[in-house]
């Protein structure tokens, strides 16, 4: 299941967005007579899940005819990235860096370290508010916060950190963290809202979204692997995470699933959610973050999430993304952000391969 999955992966890597020859071949008009129109964007959130999705997969079975197409198929994403301007769009493109920086030690490229440098030197500048937050969407002049940011941003920046050992990009990514915790969860059920209105402190679109809570999850726990317990800010974030962990597992439906939205356990499941929140759950129980009781609620909805999988490894039952606050379209199909972290799921839990010399 999981290499049919990764066929899907390479697929996709080199192709969402998927876009019509009348798209490309309109797009210098747009980009003349509509500039306020979203760009173009293939450093997306989305493919920086499929791309850390191969790359786990690379290196846990690095002797394998699979890890060798990897390679090929990384490599060119990235390198058509690098020879087309290194161009950056949104906040959320700089999880595309993660699989960057694991490509860039495994080759040794001084080409994938400077635009791995350019990355940190665009979230250095991205505009934020007074507390240092990046703001979601600046282009559009709206004084937002996004939790989606937590899970898009702080892996890139924990891991660089860890990387290249440069505390300063921690410290930026342990700030978005704790804005977030400060200003946009509900103190009532600890989950997030989509996010707040800085200026005036309005907490802003749906309690317990899935696809937030999955971000939320995903950005702290990973952002934890790459921490040191001796970080001032490591045990706060910790036991946060936690927290988090042991009120999101109340909304597990009977199936095993998550809802597009936590609470409407009668509403649709969401296998993106579920992808996400069963990832960083078996991730941080891996790491020793999470303890052994968190096990079999997380088992429940792995096998659950296999059901979804389709024969030609695809993994439908996605929804959509947000098209800002408060705007979720109820549509389901197959995206990266389901893949990706199921992928990455799948390949914490697979049995270690043996050795092939």
């Amino acid at each position: 299941m999981l290499v049919k999955m990764l066929d899907q992966a390479q697929y996709e890597l080199l192709h969402f967005p998927h876009r019509s020859l009348g798209y490309h071949l309109g797009r210098p008009f747009r980009a003349l007579f509509s500039p306020g129109k979203d760009p173009y964007d293939r450093m997306s959130f989305g493919n920086g899940c499929l791309a850390k999705a191969m790359m786990d997969y690379y290196k846990k079975h690095v002797n394998s005819e699979e890890a060798k197409e990897i390679m090929n198929i990384v490599r060119r994403y990235y390198d058509k990235w690098y020879y087309s301007g290194r161009r950056l769009h949104y906040i959320d493109d700089l999880y595309a860096g993660v699989a960057l920086i694991d490509l860039q030690k495994i080759t040794g490229s001084e080409r994938y370290k400077k635009g791995i440098d350019e990355m940190v030197k665009f979230a250095n500048n991205f505009p934020t508010d007074p507390n240092g937050a990046f703001v979601y969407r600046p282009r559009k002049k709206e004084p937002y916060i996004s939790a989606e940011t937590i899970g898009a941003v702080c892996p890139f920046l924990a891991k660089y950190a860890a990387t290249y050992d440069d505390m300063g990009v921690l410290s930026l990514a342990v700030n978005q963290v704790q804005n977030f915790l400060e200003f946009g969860m509900d103190e009532k059920t600890i989950l997030p809202y989509h996010g707040y209105n800085y200026e005036t402190g309005m907490k802003m679109g749906i309690i317990g979204w899935g696809q937030a809570v999955g971000k939320i999850m995903m950005g702290m726990s990973e952002m934890l692997y790459y921490m040191t317990p001796d970080n001032p800010s490591y045990e706060v974030i910790r036991m946060a995470y936690r927290r988090i962990v042991d009120k999101v597992e109340i909304y597990q439906t009977e199936g095993g699933l998550y809802s597009w939205q936590l609470g409407a356990k009668d509403g649709p499941a969401d296998t993106a959610a579920s992808a996400m929140i069963l990832y960083s759950i078996a991730q941080s129980l891996d790491d020793k973050i999470l303890i052994g009781i968190h096990k079999s609620r997380m088992m429940r909805g792995v096998e659950a999430l296999k059901v979804c999988v389709l024969e030609d490894g695809s993994l439908p039952g996605a929804s959509k993304e947000a098209k800002g606050f408060n705007n979720y379209p109820i549509e389901f199909d197959t995206y990266p952000w389901a893949l990706g972290p199921a992928m990455s799921l799948f390949n914490i839990l697979e049995e270690e391969p043996k050795n092939i010399e």
